[in-house]
């Protein structure tokens, strides 16, 4: 195992270096000059700025002609009356047709609603049911454009401005209908068993009800400014229309945001199913409100500059810039949905927190969407500065660098990600399972795997970043020239630090210690929690954290490697038959090693070493025991209790310490010289 990842983690650096070779390559022939990138950049600020001045007098310009816009309104209405067009007509018109189409609708969905199975919450409903209730919901749309829309083009068809007005604001029906579908599909305000984002009753209702009403009144007014636009009325006019529309429809999405926070929060926040999607997205949940209602401000800015400037489309690109982030979004909580139930399909019961791959292309299927939409994101508003003379600087100066520099972010993105999660893979499965003690190898690679993880994070930012720093043209040479006399620098004037990392690197490849084990510095003894760069982290048995220097460290003893020897003296009286003794613990070790419960502990059984010293009132009997290093104080324990039975069935008492006195007189002299003599002896043995 440690080979195998060892030989990825390389593959991942080689990898790296090879993408970064060939990306620096690559970029060499292209590379765009440091003055051409920021003088570019520094321009397209200059005509921004310049275009907003100019948009400004024209809004000063377009105020003056507020008052004329009523007047404007009623003459554009008189000019439809003149060619005998009636819109009160054929508002009673389209009325009575559209009633029609909604009645035929409401009846085909309330025959649906018979046949329609009954919601059962043990069966959960399936994808083929949410595509027939999504076919359905387009079938009674059709409905009602034959039975209502048609007839109602049919009836306007000797009338062409009629016609015209008809198809328009039937186009816009249309549009809001299949808005309101798309998002019936995702909220289900009044069918919560077809619900897929995590939304209460309540919050789904009112989460749909209010973007149908937005999207009621921006395809309102934007076909109404169409139909302004069609039918002759001043330009001042209609743009006043539309720059005034556009802001109530601004302001209301700001609003709907606000109204909306806790309900589409908890939908970012938690899957469909209530599972907590991760860190990244909960603190996005608390702070989405605020990068929507900047991304409307800034777009509402940018579309109202370009209006004001004579370009009409820019109501079109922020539609569509809006669409598309709310795809990205769509996008990549779809992603983290997936790769939840792949998890959830495939997870190991004995290591539920191990990341997969799943996850990991989750992550770059989200990277790859974040760059393709801020690329074009950038195409689009880059196209309509065209005629104020931006587009060109744009779109030959700075976008080639930025997506040059987006894509080498992506790939270094893409190679962090497999780096960490190859990683945590490896870690998690060296990890021991419970009731499991960890092997040579696990220990090695939980000491190792850590450093060299980091080493290769370091790389890839390095190499990404003098990559990225190319791409828009600044020259990374003297970046190289720089950083190695400053290293020059710090070797010269930090050998301890050097000393530190070096004596680091020779203890690692020397295999002297791994996490976890039991070690003595001379400066500091416990378990090590952490190795670093420069130091190990060493916890005492006592709480203590040491920080200890690999410089600093002349010898280490290591109590954790292969086995440990643990010695036990006992006090028998004289008279105790040594050799029957010892053949009882040895009988003892036999037992203690057959034990299931401890016996695995043992490598070498309990045994005596036989009388090993004498005293004057008793003779020490030495036995020892052989096991796996930690594991000799809990076997101390249960070896003590097994010789203090192993005595009381032998009927051998523990020899008790004797201090022998000898009086020659009597009388209060001679008991103060035994107390005396008693109080010395003690002091002797090391307990006064």
């Amino acid at each position: 195992m440690i080979r195998s990842a060892f030989a990825a983690l390389v593959m991942s650096l080689v990898m790296t270096l090879g993408i970064a070779s060939l990306a620096y390559a690559a970029t060499d022939a292209e590379l765009v000059e440091a003055e051409a990138f920021f003088g570019n950049t520094l321009a397209i600020f200059d005509v921004v700025m310049a275009s907003s001045a100019r948009a400004a007098q024209n809004l000063g310009a377009l105020m003056s002609s507020v008052p004329a816009f009523p007047g404007e309104v009623s003459g554009f209405f008189a000019r439809l009356s003149e060619t005998g067009f009636s819109a009160v007509g054929l508002f009673f018109r389209a009325l009575f047709y559209l009633g029609l189409g909604v009645l035929a609708e409401m009846a085909y969905r309330a025959v649906l609603a018979r046949v329609r199975p009954r919601p059962d919450a043990a069966h959960p409903v399936t994808m083929g049911q949410r595509a027939a209730w999504g076919l359905a919901n387009f079938f009674g749309l059709g409905i009602f454009t034959l039975v209502g829309g048609w007839p109602l083009l049919m009836a306007t068809q000797a009338d062409p401005i009629a016609q015209t007005v008809v198809m328009t604001y039937l186009s816009a029906i249309v549009a809001v209908r299949l808005f309101a579908i798309a998002i019936r599909m995702v909220l289900s305000p009044f069918r919560p068993e077809m619900r897929v984002a995590n939304l209460s009753d309540p919050d789904a209702r009112k989460l749909y009800s209010h973007a149908l009403m937005i999207a009621i009144a921006a395809a309102f007014f934007f076909t109404t400014a169409t139909l302004f636009h069609a039918g002759g009325m001043a330009s001042t006019a209609v743009l006043l229309f539309v720059l005034v529309t556009r802001s109530l429809v601004a302001t209301a999405v700001i609003l709907a945001f606000f109204g909306n926070r806790a309900g589409i929060a908890r939908m970012i926040a938690q899957g469909p199913e209530g599972r907590p999607r991760g860190k990244g997205w909960s603190s996005f949940a608390l702070v989405w409100h605020l990068f929507a209602t900047i991304y409307v401000v800034l777009s509402w800015f940018a579309a109202t500059v370009l209006l004001l400037l004579g370009r009409a489309e820019a109501n079109e690109l922020a539609m569509l810039s809006f669409v598309v982030i709310m795809g990205l979004l769509a996008i990549c909580l779809l992603l983290d949905d997936w790769a939840a139930r792949v998890d959830l399909r495939n997870r190991d019961p004995e290591q539920p927190d191990m990341p997969s791959f799943a996850q990991f292309f989750a992550r770059l299927g989200r990277a790859s969407a974040v760059v393709a939409t801020i690329v074009l994101m950038l195409r689009i508003w880059s196209t309509p500065w065209g005629g104020i003379g931006l587009a060109s600087r744009v779109s030959d100066g700075v976008v080639p660098a930025l997506t040059q520099m987006f894509i080498t972010f992506f790939i270094a993105y893409v190679l962090w990600q497999l780096v960490l999660i190859g990683s945590e893979r490896v870690l998690a499965r060296s990890a021991p399972r419970e009731g499991e003690s960890e092997t040579a190898r696990q220990t090695r690679i939980a000491t190792l795997l850590p450093l060299v993880r980091n080493i290769m994070l370091v790389g890839i930012a390095i190499v990404a970043g003098m990559i990225g720093l190319s791409a828009i043209g600044v020259d990374v040479l003297p970046l190289f020239a720089g950083a190695g006399v400053i290293g020059l620098a710090i070797g010269m004037g930090s050998q301890t630090l050097v000393k530190d990392i070096v004596s680091g690197i020779f203890f690692l490849l020397d295999d002297a210690f791994r996490v976890g084990d039991y070690v003595d510095t001379g400066s500091a003894m416990g378990t090590i929690e952490r190795a670093g760069i420069r130091s190990l982290q060493i916890r005492h048995h006592l709480g203590a954290l040491h920080t200890v220097p690999f410089g600093e460290i002349q010898t280490i003893a290591n109590h954790s490697r292969d086995w440990v020897i643990f010695k036990m003296d006992f006090r028998v009286p004289f008279d105790t038959d040594t050799h029957a003794l010892r053949k009882r613990f040895k009988e003892l070790g036999k037992e203690l090693l057959k034990d299931e419960g401890v016996g695995h502990l043992f490598v070498e059984p309990l045994k005596s070493a036989g009388v090993v010293m004498m005293d004057e009132s008793a003779m020490i009997v030495r036995a020892s025991f052989k096991c796996h290093p930690g594991e000799q104080f809990q076997l101390r324990r249960i070896v003590y209790e097994q010789v203090r039975k192993m005595f009381k069935e032998e009927g051998i008492d523990v020899a008790v310490r004797e201090v022998r006195v000898r009086s020659t007189g009597g009388g209060s002299t001679g008991a103060a010289g035994a107390q005396v003599a008693i109080e010395d002896a003690l002091k002797q043995d090391g307990n006064p």
